[in-house]
């Protein structure tokens, strides 16, 4: 999976850099092997300028894997919070997708079996 960094009003980090990475490899688990290296991960770190406490990190992630945007903002007090959460948003995203698409093979084959048994 080609993985990109951006960072808006903050440094660039390499620690948070590596932190995102492990958490957006999560990502490859669900997703099969073609579509794991066809994918594309676009990782965005934005700080607030607006306020000094608070919700002042964000991050946002747009994931696009087999023909399909997954894209997931959340705003936090820390960077690292705001990608796990991130992180289990897209996550819940990808295998409710994963299950809605085996369910449909079920039902296709199940569909067919009560068509042979009928003939």
């Amino acid at each position: 999976m080609k993985t990109n960094y951006k960072f808006t009003d903050t440094q660039p980090n390499d620690t948070l850099r590596a932190y995102a990475q492990t958490k957006v490899d999560a990502f490859e688990k669900l997703l099969g092997l073609q579509e794991a290296k066809a994918a594309i991960c676009a990782v965005e770190f934005k700080r607030s300028t607006k306020h000094q406490t608070g919700k002042i990190c964000t991050a946002e992630v747009n994931l696009e894997a087999d023909g399909k945007l997954y894209r997931v903002t959340k705003d936090e007090p820390t960077f690292e919070k705001a990608i796990d959460k991130v992180k289990d948003d897209i996550l819940r995203s990808l295998r409710s997708e994963k299950e809605k698409t085996i369910e449909a093979v079920r039902k296709g084959a199940s569909e067919i079996k009560r068509k042979i048994q009928q003939n």
